[in-house]
């Protein structure tokens, strides 16, 4: 009986892997040995990555043929970054597939499978459902035939609301304006995700306040945690920002700011060190006195309506 899988992995620029348009994956070392060892033709591999402040899963591969690196690299037909690690795995064409919209891989969803995630920890507020999910699906984790069908059964569930909410005339003519100036589907305009928000800060970072400029973006800090955006302001100060998307916003955030801060002022000692949250305005009463005494400045998002003619 086929064994499936829940891959994560994280896209990089230069290196597809997973591969949806070839529907192929590579993989290499003992992850690879494992996976060579398990599965088999028919077996599932559903890819799950971050996106924003939230774990997506993006699309999976039906498995058809499993062969080494060595030789795929000798056939021209095989077309994929994958080749170039130990093991590439196939996918059946007609089976796997690129999710139009990633699903959102929260804990509703990881309840729903065998997985066994504790989340204590979110519940009782400690660390936030990103952090859990990740802690516990870092490796790759089996599951079970029954965890296949769930999976198969919410996707085609959320993909036949997307169509009932966005007919193709609605789609047709409805634009967000970021970086890749690409229509999106009409529940992303109030459902609109960080990774968006934080696309179109980068590109226009004086709309959070004029003279600033991008440092970095997804900062990796010395305790593996990563800080949205490292922004200068027009005076020479370094500023700490925080990007909460929708309804994100906890009254935790000060201490994880407080600890983004002591590693950027090892990394700028002489520099003027600011705090900032970016977020959707819904702060709490008790959020906004701990961002007062705290100095943090807290920066609100919204969204602008425009209409204008077609024809």
């Amino acid at each position: 009986m086929p064994i499936n899988y829940l891959i994560p992995y994280v896209p990089l620029k230069g290196h597809v892997d997973p591969d949806f348009k070839e529907m192929a994956y590579g993989e290499g070392g003992r992850r690879a040995i494992t996976l060579k060892k398990n599965v088999s033709a028919g077996s599932y591999m559903f890819f799950h990555t971050k996106i924003g402040s939230d774990k997506y899963i993006t699309g999976y591969i039906c498995l058809n043929k499993i062969m080494t690196g060595k030789e795929a690299r000798k056939i021209p037909a095989i077309n994929c970054d994958g080749k170039f690690d130990d093991f590439l795995f196939i996918g059946n064409r007609n089976k796997s597939r690129l999710l139009k919209k990633p699903i959102l891989f929260n804990q509703r969803l990881a309840n729903k499978l065998s997985l066994n995630i504790n989340f204590e920890a979110f519940n009782n507020k400690e660390k936030t459902e990103l952090r859990v999910i990740a802690s516990a699906t870092r490796a790759h984790r089996q599951l079970t035939n029954a965890d296949v069908e769930v999976l198969l059964s919410e996707i085609s569930k959320y993909e036949i609301n997307l169509k009932y909410e966005n007919s193709d005339d609605v789609q047709k003519y409805l634009y967000f304006y970021s970086e890749s100036d690409k229509i999106i589907p009409l529940s992303d305009v109030y459902k609109i995700h960080e990774s968006d928000i934080q696309k179109l800060l980068r590109k226009y970072p004086a709309l959070i306040e004029k003279g600033l400029s991008v440092i970095d973006h997804e900062k990796v800090l010395p305790d593996g945690d990563r800080l949205d955006l490292l922004l200068e302001g027009k005076d020479g100060s370094i500023v700490v920002a925080e990007l909460k998307g929708p309804n994100c916003l906890t009254d935790s955030i000060p201490t994880q700011l407080a600890s983004y801060v002591r590693d950027i002022q090892r990394e700028y000692p002489k520099r003027q060190i600011r705090k900032m949250i970016i977020c959707d305005g819904k702060v709490s009463p008790k959020l906004q006195k701990a961002c007062e005494a705290l100095a943090i400045e807290i920066v609100v998002y919204g969204m602008k309506l425009e209409c204008f003619k077609l024809v």
